[in-house]
């Protein structure tokens, strides 16, 4: 039995600012890409975080979306790896 306050099953790093959370939560995508962008590499553009904030909110029609609700910095890499050429 975990004996800590971090949910089982997940690591970390994976676990989103109460500042993301709170504007996913609001509905505010763009203060909710800017604190992803804030939490994710310094390589990561807000342009690619507010793209990854939409997928996970099933904002962006002809793309899949991730299983969780609220986005992570590996799905705004993801995002910035596909837009490379």
């Amino acid at each position: 039995m975990a004996t800590d306050d971090a949910p089982t099953g997940h690591d970390e790093q994976d676990t989103p600012s109460v500042r993301q959370l709170l504007h996913a939560a609001t509905g505010d995508r763009d203060a909710e890409a800017k604190a992803l962008a804030d939490r994710a590499d310094a390589n990561i553009a807000e342009e690619d975080a507010e793209r990854a904030v939409k997928r996970a909110h099933g904002d962006q029609v002809g793309e899949p979306s991730p299983d969780r609700d609220v986005a992570s910095p590996e799905d705004a890499e993801a995002v910035a790896r596909a837009r490379e050429p």
